[in-house]
């Protein structure tokens, strides 16, 4: 009984610092190796196959801001807008021209995008609806003949009902499939002078702008980036390097940009480093990660993101991840990148440096027209440009950007980029037509690029990393649990039945004395009876 109780101590032991050894080195040890397996891009795997094309689109959700009363404004009045969407598109993406170093050690290569409407999540919007927008193309083209000479301004006054049809206000009357994609005719059979401002016009080369066959101009807002590409990449497969995994090495062959400005000294600035991964995807192993970045094309800058804290998806435990006040907050000489003033908008509404106000960001190099970046109903944004237009409604949950991550994989479970888009709506010099505006920071668009996993891909996640996660972890504390109990109770058991066999040894003998006592007297007593 002793070495039986002994053994089976001894066992519990064993399994319990088995299980120690196997929940906190041998599985952790395991665990990594396969989410690197899984992670890195290698020809012929499952997850090379979901980054060259994802496995589901993604959500692109515009939000368009209609303007109920035109004519009050070109008055002096205030705008009033009304916010209207979501216009929902599918973005789908594709790499294209994708070729490998020889070390495979990076990737090059180019992604397509194209952008299909879906009626039913739109529903009872269409892409045929009647909207009054700010006329973006006729307001950008003043703001820039107004920077380069009066007599240009001149010109384009005496030939702007040639150039834009007769406009009565500043604003446009469109439907949403002409404004974002199919483009807003301008610069239609024009003759003379028109024609030769419609050809500078053209020169120009913004992205926003294409001419026609029949040499006619059209601005639309996204028709650049459908069926189009937005450079060429080079990313870091994670071959050598995990924590380097879809990290972008180059862009268009460069690692820094040419937008903002640079140090006195010539040196790239911070603002023009080219960082991070695309969004798509992140390094794996995120926990105690703080900070993250994403590198945007069509910002055309870096943005930091940081850790708010836990989260969670369809049951699948996530890390919630939000910008930075870097991003459009903290802006200007006073926060160390004073490089994103590009102060291209200096007749509008700036401080005295020429920096914009908090929560607003001059996109003005990036989209070659005096664009502002914002976020969403100019959430955050000083009351210098909030207080001049009626409409805004911010809400912190609706219009934040962010994104929840997987912290095993780096897998973006769900996230939006969520950004707004404007434009100074001023008073031009020797543009009659806008006499009597008042300046205003004019919301156009805000747009809503998200993910949300779908069934099949939170299966997948579940399947092959959660559930094996809860496996190992129920074999790790069962182990330890068994073993503890069997090296606690063992012991216990073998005590008890050492005292119970102690006590038995120390009643015996009493009760043996006792009986043979009353024995004898017993025997004693018939003796005499029978001597009697």
């Amino acid at each position: 009984m002793v070495q039986c109780t002994l053994i089976w101590a001894g066992i519990g032991v064993m399994m319990a610092v088995s299980g120690a050894l196997l929940g906190w080195v041998v599985f952790p040890r395991a665990v990594h190796e396969k989410v690197i397996e899984a992670t890195e891009l290698r020809q012929g795997t499952d997850q090379y196959k979901r980054w060259e094309a994802l496995p589901q689109p993604l959500d692109f959700k515009v939000y368009i801001f209609n303007v109920t009363n035109p004519y009050e404004v070109m008055q002096g009045r205030r705008p009033k807008v009304v916010e209207v969407g979501p216009y929902v598109y599918f973005q789908y993406r594709q790499k294209d021209n994708i070729r490998f170093s020889r070390d495979r050690s990076k990737v090059h290569y180019s992604q397509q995008q194209m952008y299909v409407f879906d009626p039913e999540s739109s529903y009872p919007l269409t892409e045929n609806d009647d909207l009054t927008v700010l006329n973006m193309h006729m307001n950008s083209i003043l703001q820039i003949a107004e920077d380069e000479t009066y007599d240009s301004l001149r010109l384009i006054n005496a030939e702007l009902n040639r150039i834009f049809g007769r406009p009565d206000t500043m604003f446009l009357r469109t439907t949403p499939k002409q404004f974002l994609f199919d483009g807003v005719p301008f610069c239609v059979n024009v003759i003379g002078i028109a024609k030769a401002i419609c050809k500078e016009i053209e020169k120009r080369n913004t992205k926003t702008i294409r001419t026609m066959p029949d040499g006619s101009l059209r601005f639309s807002f996204f028709s650049h980036k459908n069926m189009t590409d937005d450079g060429m990449f080079t990313i870091n497969t994670g071959i050598k390097d995990p924590s380097r995994t879809q990290m972008i090495e180059q862009w268009n062959g460069r690692t820094t940009l040419e937008v903002w400005n640079n140090r006195s000294s010539g040196l790239a600035s911070s603002c023009n480093k080219i960082r991070g991964t695309d969004g798509s995807g992140y390094p794996p192993f995120r926990t105690g990660v703080e900070r993250m970045t994403i590198f945007s094309t069509d910002i055309c800058r870096t943005v930091d993101i940081k850790l708010t804290g836990p989260s969670s998806y369809e049951g699948i435990p996530a890390l919630r991840y939000e910008i930075d006040r870097n991003f459009l907050h903290e802006i200007g000489p006073e926060y160390g990148n004073e490089c994103y003033c590009v102060n291209k908008i200096p007749k509008s509404i700036v401080k005295s440096n020429g920096c914009l106000y908090k929560g607003a960001l001059d996109l003005s190099n990036c989209f070659d027209a005096p664009v502002v970046l914002t976020l969403p109903h100019m959430l955050g944004v000083a009351e210098e440009y909030t207080a001049l237009i009626d409409g805004m409604d911010p809400e912190p949950e609706r219009h934040q950007i962010f994104v929840d991550v997987e912290p095993y994989t780096g897998t973006p479970l769900t996230g939006g980029k969520r950004v707004q888009f404007n434009m100074f709506l001023r008073r031009i010099d020797a543009i009659k037509l806008t006499d009597r505006l008042q300046p205003t920071l004019f919301p156009v668009i805000w747009i809503d690029e998200g993910i949300a996993l779908n069934e099949d891909m939170v299966k997948l996640i579940d399947d092959s990393l959660m559930k094996v996660l809860s496996l190992l972890d129920i074999v790790q504390w069962a182990l330890i649990a068994v073993g503890l109990l069997l090296a606690i109770l063992m012991p216990i058991v073998f005590f008890v039945k050492r005292c119970r066999g102690n006590d038995s040894r120390s009643v015996s003998p009493a009760v043996t004395a006792t009986t043979s006592a009353a024995s004898l007297s017993m025997a004693t007593g018939v003796t005499r009876e029978r001597s009697k």
